[in-house]
């Protein structure tokens, strides 16, 4: 189909984009250790080394950007970085000392006040403090950066003014644009809600299940690259630094309203629906992607839920939380570990996650970009073949790609 090259070609610039994280990566990590390939050691000579929420690498001074474009030659360290080259990074040493002056030990801030933390111990798996001996790995600070809390951490005061974002906006009026030209003139809402849909009832519901499957699954591949991709990159940089800075400040996310908080998917909605313009697609595939767009938002709402007390929470929501989405409980194994139970919707497909996550580490951000790219764009080959072989046509037909 002539018309399907357009979707290759936006598949192919995801995958050449995603492989350029990858390149990118290797390039900053040469120029930035090659003089000392000691800091290029400190991911496993010191606890939490990749869990300061905007560091990549504790032992410079946060200013990359700064040096990659200024006429500094020589990569700036912090006062951290220099301990540690006194130090040989020893962490015995090194966790009893103040090296920002602000009051704090290194290992107050690194999440190790007591100094117990040893080499070697992230190899014991699992999260547990009789394995890995650091107290903590959420609200770690910079120990090259002195340190203030914000005093809302893990506080409900009143709810936050947040400026609405254009670009979210412009996001939101596309999203209902494309959906109500679906309803008036694609079907859209005899696929939803009537038997006339040429889609079976047997087959919306796999497909509905099949979309909670799906979504739970891609929010936690989505999770686990926001969660370790540096703030500094763009386009995905800005959203990292919200995902990481949430470990800092937990309950900022209940501090705003819904909307805002959910607004974030409507950014992936405008990419789902690009795609789904771009080529020729089944109504199978748009009413599995339009469930995909409701699943997005349930996740959304089901994390921001995990942060609330029970007390302040609707029965319904409870209810919910009992019997299909992400409960507290489950996702503070999160909080407390940042090294598995990525998924937000209902946390089952971690069965599936975790074990990958144990293969390739949630810190090859960029490795997991190209397979968040793959699993994306997996559906959509799938209608392609489909369509192909004229496999789904006497069940859904071809949407009208001009609606």
């Amino acid at each position: 189909m002539r018309q399907s090259r357009w979707v290759i070609g936006f598949f192919a610039l995801s995958l050449t984009c995603s492989f350029l994280l990858i390149l990118e990566r290797e390039i900053r990590e040469y120029f930035a250790f090659r003089d000392r390939p000691l800091f290029r050691e400190l991911v496993n000579k010191v606890p939490n080394a990749r869990h300061v929420w905007f560091a990549w690498n504790l032992a410079d001074t946060n200013n990359y950007l700064l040096w990659l474009f200024g006429k500094d030659k020589m990569y700036q360290i912090g006062l951290f970085g220099y301990h540690a080259l006194m130090t040989n990074a020893s962490w015995k040493a090194l966790c009893t000392m103040d090296s920002d002056k602000d009051g704090l030990s290194n290992g107050v801030e690194l999440g190790d006040p007591c100094c117990h933390w040893e080499p070697g111990a992230l190899a014991s798996g699992d999260f547990e403090i009789r394995h890995n001996l650091e107290y903590r790995r959420w609200l770690v600070s910079h120990p090259s950066h002195p340190t203030k809390r914000n005093k809302h951490v893990h506080s409900f005061p009143q709810m936050e003014d947040v400026p609405w974002s254009v670009v979210k906006m412009a996001a939101f009026a596309f999203m209902i644009l494309q959906l109500s030209l679906w309803f008036a003139f694609g079907g859209l809402g005899d696929d939803l809600f009537t038997r006339k849909s040429p889609l079976s009832t047997g087959l919306r519901a796999f497909l509905i299940v099949l979309s909670f499957l799906y979504m739970d699954l891609s929010s936690g591949v989505i999770h686990l690259i926001l969660d370790y991709a540096p703030p500094f990159l763009p386009i995905i940089g800005g959203l990292a630094g919200g995902f990481r800075y949430h470990h800092e400040d937990p309950t900022a996310i209940c501090r705003i309203s819904w909307f805002e908080y959910a607004s974030h998917t409507h950014l992936l909605a405008v990419v789902v629906l690009f795609v789904l313009r771009l080529g020729p697609h089944s109504r199978g595939l748009r009413f599995f992607w339009v469930w995909g767009l409701v699943w997005s938002h349930l996740f959304q709402s089901a994390h921001r839920w995990t942060h609330f007390p029970p007390d302040e929470l609707h029965w319904w929501v409870t209810g919910l939380q009992r019997m299909l989405v992400l409960s507290h409980e489950r996702h503070m194994e999160h909080h407390q570990d940042l090294e598995k139970q990525f998924t937000i919707l209902s946390g089952h497909t971690d069965l599936i996650l975790d074990p990958l996550v144990k293969l390739l580490p949630a810190a090859h951000y960029d490795y997991w970009c190209v397979i968040g790219v793959l699993w994306f764009f997996l559906p959509v080959f799938v209608d392609l073949w489909l369509l192909s072989d004229e496999k789904m046509s006497s069940a859904s037909g071809k949407v009208d790609d001009k609606v």
